[in-house]
């Protein structure tokens, strides 16, 4: 999996986990909520500067973005 990947599975995850539309985060982040469903997509390149924007609308350190799975709190079998 790219990082791109890896970095919008964990903001869609986690925003879904704070209850957040794309919208609400668009919102918290001053983003365009095209710009945050591209992302949560992959198919954007983001730039550091805006991981820290959404970690922080987010309420989390911006190293949790770049671990993969860091947000996934599926029952393991």
């Amino acid at each position: 999996m790219n990082i791109r990947k890896i970095i919008g599975n964990n903001i869609r995850d986690c925003r879904a986990f704070r209850g957040y539309s794309q919208r609400r985060l668009s919102e918290l982040a001053d983003l365009n909520s095209v710009y945050i469903s591209s992302v949560e997509r992959g198919e954007r390149n983001i730039t550091v500067e805006n991981l820290v924007v959404i970690a922080t609308a987010l309420r989390i350190p911006v190293h949790l973005l770049l671990v993969k799975d860091a947000f996934s709190f599926k029952a393991s079998d």
